[in-house]
């Protein structure tokens, strides 16, 4: 269907001027199609030396390497503070791993607090990991606290049930 054009052999030390034949592919011939905008995955990225003022909200990565003044928000997204990155606000994301600095509450599923990173404010988590060398500054809520206080309530209760009375005064 496409052919190439043949060119006469250049000598060897001649400097070629034409530019090299680029031949269209169609879709079908390669096999793969090209991703559409809802299908790519979108990383923010702060670079060094940039200091942005705002908020952001995000579904995918973000790293921060120089200074977000302002909140970070997203539902399912991944935030890193990393070595140097300063965030002056509130972050909210499923997953924080910060080595940098944060100053602000901070709502997460996971957070990690790396040998670097600092977090001054108010931290909300279901699990919480500091690495020898991390700051914790502030106040730490473990979050769904009165979900599982109540489950263990239960479980007593339930014991309490099931073991006869006279064996629960020898215990």
């Amino acid at each position: 269907m496409f052919t190439r054009k043949q060119n006469k052999s250049a000598p060897e030390n001649a400097i070629s001027t034409t530019q090299p034949e680029i031949i269209p592919m169609r879709e079908e011939q390669t096999g793969v199609s090209t991703p559409t905008v809802s299908e790519e995955k979108t990383n923010t990225i702060i670079a060094r030396d940039v200091v942005f003022e705002g908020n952001i909200t995000a579904n995918e990565l973000v790293h921060i390497y120089g200074k977000v003044i302002g909140n970070i928000t997203g539902k399912d997204n991944t935030v890193k503070v990393m070595l140097n990155g300063q965030v002056t606000g509130n972050i909210t994301s499923k997953e924080l791993v910060v080595n940098g600095k944060v100053e602000g509450e901070c709502l997460s599923d996971s957070i990690s607090i790396e040998n670097n990173g600092e977090i001054h404010g108010v931290i909300q988590y279901t699990s919480l990991s500091i690495k020898k060398g991390g700051i914790l500054s502030g106040q730490a809520k473990v979050k769904n606290a009165a979900i599982q206080a109540e489950k263990v309530t239960v479980l007593k209760d339930k014991i309490k049930q099931e073991v006869p009375e006279k064996n629960i005064a020898s215990l």
